[in-house]
């Protein structure tokens, strides 16, 4: 299956369109929604047991847009962001290869002005023409090696080039700017589109960092070679319809044969198939331009010999190497595509959500969940208590019979994920913890393996949930209270967690009211919750997801 770039920012979107569902009502029709599209494939003749994730979703995504469509109505011109960028993209392209077309032959046919008496500079031309457009194709090079060796150390910062976040800054600011000047004719639905695609490209997250990288950096390689394929028709054009000579000139005493030598080396790549494309020794001298002499005793002959080198270096060493550069660049955009991580918990909750079974749970009492039965961290300082099977209960084992549930499954089998859920031992007690484990079967579809005291202090935490870790590795559930306010020290917490513990999975931080009310929900208005929200995606982090109770 192919993906193209266009499908990802189609399917964020979508996706931002239901999280901003928040009600519980809206929640529920969703979640409906999302087993209804998942039902529907069966009747399309398409084997769900037979489709990974990946297909599954791009399957959500087709139902979607048509969907998305069909709720537009007679609002004509409404595009989905996807279709927005690489609309702004192409004609960005067009725009950059344009101008660089008209750029470079402009500036090698005015450069090229001959007036009989005074010979075009070769030295000039080749620095102007060849030899800058082979510094910039070095810098790039190194730009180039530089990202690779931070990702294979694993340091990649949010820094580009001062060319990509240009380009990336006209089209994520500039556009959307101008776009705004007419924002009359257009609609608001429209600007909505354009704004999210805007704010999609300016992200810095690890997420998408990959698959917007590789589109920003070809574009100066565009105008690069058109700004080349610019000036060797230029060239071209001169030489066709003019008597032009070229010539040679330098206050120090250079040896004729070192100037051959180097143009030997340089016209390495084409001298195979046109030996006489540099000039010769002889034509080298004759073209030397002495000022008290001037032009008068060199022959034409010597003073033609030199536009068939600087149109070929043009060609081998301006436009050959940007060619490439964009070849590889499409193939690099095509790999990192292919390697787009859909196993974030933003997707893989999708792909949940439409397998989930319908469920009607009702309860006799007051529940006493799993999670209920703590898991005793082992203290560090305490050797003897260190050993895993020895202090943790059996998480498997048979929970107590008072208040079970009865649940009713239909639709589509399901297998429920364990989860691990932290949470303070001094704010959240048993019975708090078993009503909280049912909400979080109901919102994340996870039964909870067991809850884990912590003192939200990583040097306290760290040897404990270490092992804890390399034994259970299920998804991370951490209660908080949403009043508190996410300070520096409880972010730097959770971080460390994610980056230093719980690498290899997900990391969910489920915002509470304060233990022992009646009502737990976390209102989408909720200043608090607005407040965290901000916070968490500060972060930078995918898999570290803010989440609230909800009704």
């Amino acid at each position: 299956m192919r993906i193209h770039l266009k499908d990802i920012i189609d399917l964020d979107y979508l996706l931002s369109l239901d999280d901003q569902r928040d009600s519980g009502e809206e929640k529920e029709q969703t979640l409906a929604r999302d087993r209804e599209i998942f039902k529907q494939l069966d009747s399309t003749g398409l084997d769900q047991n037979k489709m990974d994730d990946t297909r599954l979703l791009f399957a959500w995504l087709e139902y979607r847009r048509l969907v998305f469509f069909h709720e537009a109505g007679e609002q004509k011109g409404i595009l989905l962001p996807g279709r927005v960028f690489s609309f702004l993209y192409r004609w960005i392209v067009y725009f950059l290869m344009i101008t660089g077309f008209l750029s470079g032959i402009s500036l090698a046919y005015s450069f090229l002005a001959y007036h009989g008496t005074r010979p075009v500079n070769v030295t000039i031309f080749f620095a102007v023409f060849i030899f800058s457009q082979v510094l910039l194709f070095a810098l790039t090079l190194v730009f180039l090696v530089r990202r690779f060796l931070r990702e294979q150390t694993g340091s990649m910062g949010h820094r580009h080039s001062i060319v990509h976040t240009l380009l990336a800054g006209v089209f994520s600011r500039g556009l959307p700017g101008l776009l705004k000047k007419i924002r009359g004719p257009m609609g608001e639905k429209k600007m909505d589109t354009i704004e999210y695609t805007a704010s999609l490209v300016q992200m810095n997250n690890r997420e998408y960092r990959g698959v917007f990288f590789w589109p920003f950096f070809v574009l100066s390689s565009f105008f690069a070679v058109s700004f080349s394929l610019g000036a060797l028709g230029g060239t071209l054009f001169r030489v066709a319809v003019s008597d032009m000579a070229f010539g040679w000139q330098s206050t120090l005493m250079t040896a004729s044969t070192s100037i051959r030598d180097g143009l030997s080396l340089i016209s390495l790549p084409w001298s195979w198939f046109v030996p006489v494309a540099h000039p010769s020794l002889e034509q080298i001298e004759g073209t030397r331009i002495l000022l008290k002499e001037g032009i008068s005793t060199l022959a034409t002959k010597d003073l033609v010999s030199w536009w068939p080198f600087l149109c070929l270096g043009i060609l081998f060493y301006g436009v050959l190497p940007r060619f490439l550069l964009i070849v590889a660049s499409f193939m690099a955009q095509k790999k990192a595509l292919g390697q787009f991580n859909f196993e974030t918990p933003r997707f893989k909750r999708l792909v949940v959500r439409m397998q989930s079974p319908v469920m009607d749970i009702r309860f006799e009492e007051q529940p006493i969940s799993r999670a209920g039965r703590k898991i005793i961290l082992p203290d560090p300082s305490e050797p003897d208590l260190f050993g895993l099977d020895s202090t943790l209960p059996d998480p498997f084992g048979p929970s107590g019979s008072e208040g079970e549930a009865e649940m009713d499954f239909t639709g589509a089998p399901f297998k429920g994920a364990m989860a691990l859920v932290l949470a303070s031992g001094s704010v959240y007690g048993e019975d708090d913890l078993g009503a909280v484990a049912n909400l979080i079967s109901r919102q994340f579809f996870f039964d909870v393996r067991s809850s884990v005291p912590v003192s939200f202090d990583y040097a306290k935490d760290r040897e404990s949930l270490a092992t804890l870790a390399a034994s259970f590795p299920d998804p991370i559930i951490i209660l908080q209270e949403v009043w508190q306010p996410p300070i520096r020290g409880l972010l730097h917490y959770f971080v460390q967690l994610k980056s230093q513990i719980f690498t290899d999975r997900p990391m969910w931080i489920l915002l509470t009211q304060t233990p022992g009310e009646e009502n737990r929900v976390v209102e989408g208005e909720d200043v608090n919750f607005k407040v965290w929200k901000k916070a968490v995606r500060q972060l930078g982090n995918p898999e570290i997801i803010l989440e609230r109770v909800y009704k």
